[in-house]
């Protein structure tokens, strides 16, 4: 399939390259014609496909790890409740108090002892501290 393909571009090319006026001028010394080289336009479109081809393959490899984690941060954001204590991308360790699945803010409780409380975007929370989790943090 593929050697098919790439016969018919060939063909294409040497087409392309035999159009009138797609050829450099011959020589000054009537030396021989410059109908022997390819033409840029034949080169290119014998390259091009090749090209499309690895930008495809490495936007996939490098968008595929990327989507992943974005999956699994949406997966624990719809997971979280009250009173469950999360980690926030600036390290802000407190405890969910209020929060919506309509609104982009969660209002977390940050001192125990006061009763502070503040408001920080929904997107900013990047861990979600579960039992095992406050175990392992409280040993080191």
């Amino acid at each position: 399939m593929w050697s098919a393909w790439w016969n018919e571009l060939n063909v294409l090319a040497f087409q392309v390259s035999k159009i009138p006026g797609s050829q450099a001028a011959p020589a000054a010394g009537g030396g021989e014609a410059a109908g022997n080289e390819p033409s840029l336009f034949g080169s290119l479109l014998m390259f091009l496909p090749m090209m499309l081809i690895i930008i495809v393959v490495y936007m996939m490899i490098a968008g595929r790890p990327q989507q992943k984690e974005q999956q699994r941060l949406n997966k624990m954001l719809s997971e979280m409740k009250k009173n469950d204590r999360v980690i926030t991308a600036g390290g802000i360790v407190g405890t969910v108090v209020n929060f919506g699945a309509d609104t982009e803010f969660v209002t977390l409780r940050i001192d125990e002892a006061s009763n502070a409380k503040m408001q920080v975007l929904k997107q900013s929370i990047v861990r979600v501290l579960r039992d095992k989790d406050d175990g392992e943090t409280s040993k080191s």
